[in-house]
């Protein structure tokens, strides 16, 4: 018998409800060191030991709301890279951005950033062996090689700063070994997918310095094909190569690391969501409209639009052009600690520089054809970045304990960005960020030789300076309650400018300067040795900025900072000798000063967009979590998330009458905060003798409905939503230790077992035109895996 959508969804909340699950996945029967204390003699849950409080802390010991997942568990559920972590984290919602390169999309507790401009700050913070990343561009990393994930919900600008008002997701990889070994793994899967994985350490030199290689590629082929030529489109091809070195004398070490990425990754092409609406373009009419006015028909907006292709299951594309998103990149980081008297010190330096490059046809629909063959000739509308990034911190901080009372760890911080956007080559011509096959203005039927006429040209460019100071102590107000109080104040300036040829060309630039304390404090109490609760309020920031997106001098900004306030409330508790954790945390989040883009129509015909701070909202709600050791070889774990999440005003400009504002509060999108998320699972581990043993490994997940726009589809037609979705993700392995290597595993793994084909997982509105992006649903493989 077959579920229904409905029937899936209220088993799917009923099974939250009733296990009480959680929002951390911390799983218990992860064995990396790195991660982790010696497992007890008995068959209690092992403790996880944390860092992000940038102390040394066990996970259940640790007030704040926090998922750790080592990197054990990420080999048994098969995730390749960041986005795929929302499998496991409910009220975390990752996305790849296919329009940037390796961008990452993130929403924690409905406080999201899904957009590409390096303008425009994320909302998650993201860490990658200390260095934070100032944008998302590249932050949405291929695993490997990896010691630890670690997921912090909730504004976290006391200790990691600006732009992490809904949380940071910190990443490590392994450090080097000093002894002569390593790793081998080569994973074949659906549409033709090859990753090879591979890291050597080296023998130490000395006795104080050890090195790690370390490399990846993979490649594939699309889940989509050309409805016209009946090929698959082009997929994954990506590599990384890194070198580490790690100094150890006494107190002192230095870890160094430097890393580049090649990604030459194209993707499915956007799925065409846009339909005739009888108005004229330039008066409420979209791209479909227009192309119908001048003789082309509807180009696919209808024949070929979303209705259409969902019978398809959304894997015939309207291919124009490959849709191509490249990313280059170096990255290096040394990471020094030392001692000082009692204090530890250490010192953090960052650096990274990429390009990343954008070529596609945005709308998704067919080739406009002059010759009325299908599917040839040109693209309708071309997007072509192409966009240099470097950035530069320094981070130094001091950690340890004043009195046998009172802790603290305090420090400096400072970051300088810079980015330059400019038009791309498409065809040979240089022209701008964007292109049309048919020329908007004046409306005619047009010639091959009008084909292609820029109706963007833009070059723009942005440095960024911040520094910060900051401080966090905890105070042991008694044996078992403890007093956390901290601060950190930014000081950051951003120069940006803007040189735009349109019907009307111009250039505009600003310079504006920001300062912001962020605060926290967080009161917790042990009644008992195996509870812990705590409640918290912690303010973070998002920085003010500049519009990239701007058309006219007046849309450029600038536009003020947001600010959030949280307040939780949480327990972690342990049952029956540490067989059992159960967590719970409820959160209030106070949204002030939100930042929106706003499309609004722009002068002589389309849409522009403008950001400003037009909103003020809230998301509360309930995370719990569930690990359950039922025997040595079996554990069950469970996790499941509510939250509401709304807005108490949104103001837009009054276009009709300037200095007036426009409520629309009660027609606006929350954009990705699904109200219910979670997801159950087990690991079973059985040792067939001293040498050989199998592991099958299972998590089904659900994701409520998500609105992708901040306004309703004007058509009514539920373009602006995600319907909801479950996925069911196993693997089975085979696990061998031999005598001339440690560890051979060899597995079968399945993802998303229950869907078949493809579907959208994001939709964009553009004002003139609406698209989709598309992913791949079922996906199967094997996996071979060899340490020596």
């Amino acid at each position: 018998m077959t579920l229904t959508t409905r029937a899936r969804r209220t088993f799917l909340r009923a099974a939250l409800l009733s296990t009480a699950l959680s929002a951390t996945t911390a799983f218990a029967q992860t064995a990396d060191p790195a991660a982790q204390e010696a497992a007890p003699d008995d068959d209690s849950i092992k403790e996880i030991v944390v860092t992000a409080r940038f102390r040394t802390e066990t996970l259940q010991d640790t007030p704040i709301a926090i998922s750790a997942v080592s990197a054990q568990s990420i080999e048994q559920v098969v995730i390749t890279d960041v986005n795929s972590l929302q499998r496991l984290l409910p009220n975390v919602q990752l996305s790849r951005i296919n329009f940037s390169g390796q961008a990452l999309g993130a929403s924690i507790r409905g406080i999201s950033f899904a957009d590409l401009e390096k303008t425009f700050d994320p909302a998650i913070g993201v860490v990658i062996d200390g260095v934070f990343l100032g944008t998302n561009t590249g932050a949405n990393i291929d695993f490997d090689d990896l010691e630890s994930i670690e997921v912090l919900r909730g504004p976290q600008g006391t200790l990691f700063g600006r732009n992490t008002i809904g949380g940071t997701i910190s990443v490590r990889h392994t450090r080097p070994t000093g002894e002569l070994g390593g790793k081998f793994k080569a994973r074949y899967g659906s549409f033709n997918a090859l990753d090879l994985e591979g890291v050597l350490n080296l023998p130490q030199i000395g006795d104080a310095l050890s090195i790690k290689l370390a490399g990846l590629r993979r490649t594939s082929d699309s889940p989509t094909i050309n409805r016209y030529t009946n090929e698959r489109e082009d997929g994954r091809d990506i590599y990384n190569i890194s070198a580490t070195a790690l100094l150890e004398l006494g107190d002192f070490t230095a870890l160094a690391s430097v890393a580049y990425n090649k990604d030459r990754s194209k993707f499915p092409t956007a799925i065409n969501l846009t339909r005739a609406s009888g108005l004229a373009f330039g008066a409420g009419g979209n791209i479909c409209d227009y192309t119908r006015a001048i003789g082309l028909g509807d180009l696919g907006c209808d024949t070929q639009g979303a209705v259409r292709q969902a019978t398809e299951n959304f894997r015939l594309a309207n291919t124009s052009i490959p849709f191509e998103s490249f990313f280059e990149g170096w990255a290096a980081s040394l990471e020094m600690n030392g001692k000082v008297g009692n204090f530890n010190v250490t010192a953090i330096t960052g650096f990274r520089k990429s390009n990343d490059q954008l070529l596609e046809e945005n709308t998704g629909t067919p080739p406009v054809s002059y010759t009325g063959v299908p599917g040839a000739g040109v693209p309708l509308f071309v997007a072509a970045r192409d966009q240099d990034y470097k950035q530069f911190s320094q981070e130094i901080r001091v950690a340890g304990d004043i009195t046998d009372w009172m802790d603290i760890v305090a420090g400096v911080y400072y970051l300088n960005t810079s980015y330059s956007i400019r038009p791309n080559l498409f065809n040979g011509t240089r022209g701008g960020l964007a292109y049309l096959a048919v020329p908007l203005f004046p409306p005619a039927v047009p010639a091959p030789t009008a084909i292609n006429v820029p109706i963007q040209s833009a070059t723009a460019a942005q440095d960024l300076r911040s520094f910060a100071v900051f401080a966090e102590s905890i105070f042991k107000l008694s044996d078992n309650i403890r007093l956390t109080a901290g601060g950190r104040y930014t000081i950051e300036t951003k120069e940006f400018e803007l040189d735009q040829t349109l019907a009307v060309p111009f250039s505009a630039d600003g310079k504006k300067t920001w300062r912001d304390p962020t605060w926290r404090v967080i009161l917790d109490w042990k009644p008992t040795d195996d509870t812990l609760i705590y409640g918290s309020w912690s303010r973070g920031f998002r920085s003010g900025g500049w519009n990239g997106r701007a058309t006219t001098a007046a849309a450029i900004g600038p536009y003020e900072p947001e600010t959030v306030d949280s307040f939780e409330v949480g327990a972690k508790t342990e049952f029956a000798d540490g067989k059992v954790q159960l967590n719970a945390a409820a959160f209030i989040v106070k949204y002030n000063d939100k930042q929106e883009e706003i499309i609004r129509p722009a002068t002589g015909g389309g849409t522009e967009t403008i950001v400003d701070n037009a909103a003020s909202a809230e998301t509360k709600g309930i995370e719990l979590e569930l690990i359950a050791r039922a025997t040595p070889e079996l554990t069950f774990r469970a996790a499941g998330a509510y939250l509401s999440a709304k807005y108490d005003d949104f103001l837009i400009p009054n276009l009709a009458n300037p200095g007036q504002f426009v409520d629309i509060t009660n027609v606006a999108n929350f954009r990705r905060a699904p109200k219910w998320s979670g997801n159950v699972g087990l690991d079973y581990d059985k040792a067939l003798d001293d040498r050989n043993s199998i592991n099958f490994n299972t998590n089904l997940a659900y994701l409520d409905d998500f609105f992708t726009s901040p306004r309703r589809d004007p058509a009514g037609r539920n373009r602006d939503t995600i319907a909801a979705h479950t996925t069911l993700d196993a693997s089975l392995a085979f696990i061998h230790s031999g005598d001339s290597f440690k560890r051979l595993r060899i597995a079968v793994y399945g993802r998303d077992l229950l869907n078949k084909g493809n579907r959208i997982t994001n939709t964009l509105d553009a004002g003139v035109f609406y698209f989709g992006v598309v992913s791949a649903n079922r996906e199967g493989g094997v996996e071979l895996s060899i340490e020596f």
